[in-house]
């Protein structure tokens, strides 16, 4: 989480899109997001191996919930994550629900 927060805050240098001292979340900041999470996700892959999970499923894995999570980046949850540090709860729990979901349908066995 800290690694997205210094992502964010990276992204967020003199370029950044500010309104009323509120964080617009522009369509290249959710890609960068993207593109970082799914590189740190497959960076895990031995992590994924050890519970059981092929290459093929860890890449479908990585893909589907990184682009779940930068769908629900908001200017609100930046803000957040820039004055707390950390996701909101709500956010949190969103994430891991759609990862939860992202590992069933890249698990599910296809007749």
């Amino acid at each position: 989480m800290l690694q997205m927060l210094v992502l964010l805050a990276a992204l967020l240098g003199p370029a950044a899109a500010w309104a009323a001292g509120a964080v617009t979340v522009t369509p290249e900041m959710r890609q960068a997001l993207r593109t970082k999470m799914h590189a740190e996700c497959l960076a895990k892959e031995g992590e994924f191996t050890r519970q059981g999970y092929t290459k093929a499923q860890t890449a479908a894995i990585c893909k589907c919930s990184t682009q779940q999570t930068a769908a629900l980046l908001n200017s609100q949850t930046v803000n957040y994550i820039l004055t707390h540090g950390t996701m909101p709860a709500e956010m949190q729990r969103k994430v891991a629900s759609a990862t939860a979901g992202c590992i069933k349908s890249s698990t599910r066995v296809r007749k």
